[in-house]
């Protein structure tokens, strides 16, 4: 029997102002036989089907949420290649798609989530000044949107996802005590799934504490990497302070990872060295330069070589699984050829060029640059 009948049945029910006790009768079986069936305890048999959808008024392919099975497989359909769009870096496509699949599905929850994305981070944008300048240029549907999420939808990752967005709105129309108080509405970081769960398997020998423990250090150490790179960055020490900043977040990663086996975190620490050969090039230190401009594509190349699945073995990570076709991308090709281009297109290599410890890397890693597909 379809899983689909006992939910139909309920909510039939209810938009005719029906009880169980009504429909019971006009079957002639027990109350307590439509309660199961409304559950999912069990379904009614074959021979009330067509009762069952007279009474209603409706058709038997309705009663058994066939379309409803139809278009719930087309939407997971739309989210998997969105998923897979975004994998391969392919930001209009993945927008045109989701913008498809909205005009099919205006009132699924889950297409409205990835189409708000879509706005915030529209592609299509030229001279973008920010990665969110889609919110001044889709400002009144945003609103709308967001708005529709936090009135209609329980779901909480996709209200959060809203209230940021509303905050952003806020900010950028000039109310900061109104953006300040829609971010108020979330919780602290205590009180995350992860971090519940890892509550309550109170047993700390068990399986599933182990299991939460491990996901929760990811999760927070993946947090608390960015951290360490963005206060480098940002920093306005000078170069051999700015070194030993990000060098923090290098020996961090290798903390978490004595094993070696880095997966994502391959992608930091290509970033991380790439950002520290910036600094000895300012500092004129062409020796050291290159010694970590090389670390940081070999890195980046690491990166591109990994299997789908990487299963940490380090002990603060043990077990926990990286997919890296989970990771969204917004360039289309692979890690290698990402960071050439951006060392090529930057202004601030040009003082090195034509040196040749610099053409001589960049030569050594042009062979591994790659266009995903």
């Amino acid at each position: 029997m379809n899983m689909y009948i006992g939910e139909n049945i309920k909510r039939l029910r209810r938009e005719k102002n029906i009880t169980q006790e009504k429909l019971a009768e006009h079957l002639s079986i027990s109350c307590q036989a439509i309660s199961k069936w409304e559950r999912g305890e069990t379904y009614p048999d074959i021979t009330f089907i067509i009762p069952i959808a007279s009474y209603f008024g409706v058709s038997t392919d309705d009663l058994l949420g066939v379309d409803y099975a139809k278009n719930e497989q087309k939407i997971i359909d739309y989210l998997t290649e969105y998923d897979r769009l975004s994998n391969l870096g392919k930001s209009k496509e993945k927008c045109d798609f989701i913008r498809k699949a909205y005009k099919e599905f205006p009132n699924d929850f889950r297409i409205i989530d990835k189409h708000l994305a879509m706005l915030v981070y529209d592609p299509y944008l030229e001279h973008r000044e920010d990665i969110c300048a889609g919110i001044p240029a889709h400002i009144e549907e945003l609103t709308r949107l967001c708005d529709r999420v936090l009135d209609e939808c329980t779901v909480p990752g996709f209200r959060y996802w809203a209230l940021s967005i509303r905050s952003d709105i806020y900010e950028f129309q000039g109310n900061r005590e109104k953006a300040l108080e829609t971010l108020e509405q979330f919780p602290d970081s205590h009180w995350t799934k992860g971090q519940q769960y890892e509550n309550f398997y109170a047993n700390l020998q068990s399986e599933e504490w182990w299991h939460w423990v491990h996901c929760n250090i990811n999760a927070l150490s993946e947090d608390i990497i960015v951290k360490f790179r963005n206060c480098a960055t940002n920093s306005k020490s000078p170069p051999e302070e700015r070194i030993k900043q990000f060098f923090k977040a290098v020996d961090y990663i290798k903390l978490l990872h004595e094993d070696g086996d880095y997966g994502f975190r391959h992608y930091h620490l290509c970033e991380l060295y790439i950002y520290i050969a910036n600094r000895y090039i300012e500092l004129q230190d062409y020796e050291k330069a290159g010694e970590y401009l090389d670390l940081g594509l070999f890195h980046a190349k690491q990166n591109d070589e990994l299997p789908e699945i990487t299963i940490y073995t380090s002990f603060l990570l043990q077990g926990h699984k990286f997919d890296r076709r989970e990771v969204y991308s917004g360039f289309e090709g692979n890690c290698v050829k990402r960071e050439l281009e951006i060392i090529d297109e930057g202004s601030f290599y040009d003082k090195v060029r034509e040196m040749d410890w610099f053409k001589k890397i960049i030569e050594k890693y042009k062979p591994f640059a790659k266009t995903i597909k």
